[in-house]
């Protein structure tokens, strides 16, 4: 007898891209950074050290209004506080005062990039580089605005330069490396990724990507293993942890996936990423209830995320709520034109609701973006309510 396909949602990995902050000494330190909070004897309740600087600074600024150093330090605090836009106005300052202060240029780019400004991202990259441009660190930021874009050739030939400068930069060839696996050439992200852990063994973000290329490979194993690596270099990762609970679920391991994401959660509790996992985790175990509620917190957490409106659109089909499984599978599809599977998913929702038209016509979407779901749905026993429906019967025989 036919079996519904396509119903049980998909996981979902994250690689990480290194943007490298500039500083006044020329060293370069990691976007993630962790907060310091040291006990005084004077006030109760200590105030924290970045605060305590941006004090000093702008009474520095008070003194010397001239001083684009003082502006240019005080907006990478604000930029470590992610308070961004503090942080261009004050980057901004020190450029009208320092116009050729290559540094603030790479600095404003990277906070440009997170608050969603990617162009002007590029072009403070950009002047970055035609400051100095034996420097590599600009050359692979703009490499990954470029793909923040979509546009991997674009930076994968920042990378390369990147490289080409340094051939010893790890960083590059770890953001060449998501370049190269989001464009789906994982060989040679794999090579990159090597290359990474080659020259910084204990480098865990390299782990990390090989282990979520090794997923994408299908080498479930492997991926296991990197993951494991990177959990042990950086336990306060989440995003190891769910990856392997990926990989765990690509083995048939639910529970061990269950055990995996949950543990990213503990790290982080907002990470969408992870409660969109666990829910296809609860699902594969056929614990549907618990599937929508970590599908419907994912949402909460990330609006716009439409990987977590398809997956909890598959579990309420399969708790039989399909009024509510037609409008999640909607929305992912407005979110994501290009997802395949929602566009599957909305025709399965369709036709369990006998709504022959609109199934045909969003099965076609779906086959157009992936042909392979036309032999998918000549046995999948969402469609039988239309089987016998012109439309859908020259649809799955290619007429």
């Amino acid at each position: 007898m036919p079996q519904p396909l396509r119903k049980t949602g998909e996981s979902e990995m994250l690689t990480q891209l290194v943007l490298v902050v500039g500083s006044l000494m020329a060293v370069v330190a990691g976007v993630a950074v962790f907060y310091v909070i040291k006990a005084l004897r004077g006030p109760k309740e200590p105030v924290p050290e970045d605060i305590r600087e941006i004090w000093e600074l702008t009474k520095a600024i008070e003194e010397d209004p001239q001083d684009a150093e003082a502006y240019y330090r005080r907006g990478l605090i604000y930029s470590e506080r992610r308070a961004y836009e503090q942080a261009i106005r004050d980057y901004t300052r020190a450029l009208e005062l320092r116009p050729d202060f290559a540094l603030v240029h790479i600095d404003r780019g990277i906070a440009y990039g997170e608050t969603g400004r990617l162009r002007k991202e590029i072009e403070d990259h950009s002047k970055a580089i035609e400051l100095d441009p034996e420097d590599p660190l600009p050359y692979t930021n703009r490499g990954v605005a470029h793909r923040n874009l979509g546009q991997y050739d674009q930076a994968i030939r920042d990378h390369n330069m990147a490289i080409e400068l340094d051939d010893e930069y790890v960083l590059a060839y770890v953001n060449r490396g998501v370049a190269y696996n989001e464009k789906g050439d994982y060989e040679r992200a794999l090579a990159d990724y090597n290359k990474a852990i080659e020259l910084s063994a204990d480098y865990a973000l390299a782990y990390v990507n090989r282990g979520k290329n090794y997923i994408d490979l299908g080498d479930y194993q492997r991926a296991t293993a990197d993951c494991d690596k990177a959990v042990e270099l950086d336990p306060d990762d989440p995003l190891p942890y769910t990856n392997r609970g990926v990989a765990h679920d690509m083995l048939g391991q639910y529970e061990r996936a269950v055990q995996d994401h949950r543990r990213a959660l503990e790290v982080d509790g907002s990470l969408a990423l992870a409660h969109t996992n666990l829910g296809v985790a609860y699902a594969n175990l056929g614990r549907y209830e618990d599937a929508v509620e970590e599908h419907t917190k994912a949402v909460e957490l990330e609006a716009g995320y439409a990987r977590a409106h398809l997956n909890r659109g598959a579990a309420y089909m399969e708790l039989g709520l399909l009024k509510e499984a037609l409008e999640d599978c909607r929305k992912a599809t407005k979110l994501d034109p290009t997802d395949a599977t929602a566009h599957y998913n909305l025709a399965c929702a369709y036709s369990l609701l006998r709504k022959a038209r609109q199934a045909s016509e969003s099965l076609q979407r779906a086959i157009v973006l992936q042909p392979g779901f036309r032999q998918d749905a000549r046995v999948d026993e969402d469609f039988d309510s239309i089987r016998s429906d012109e439309r859908f019967t020259r649809l799955v025989m290619g007429l």
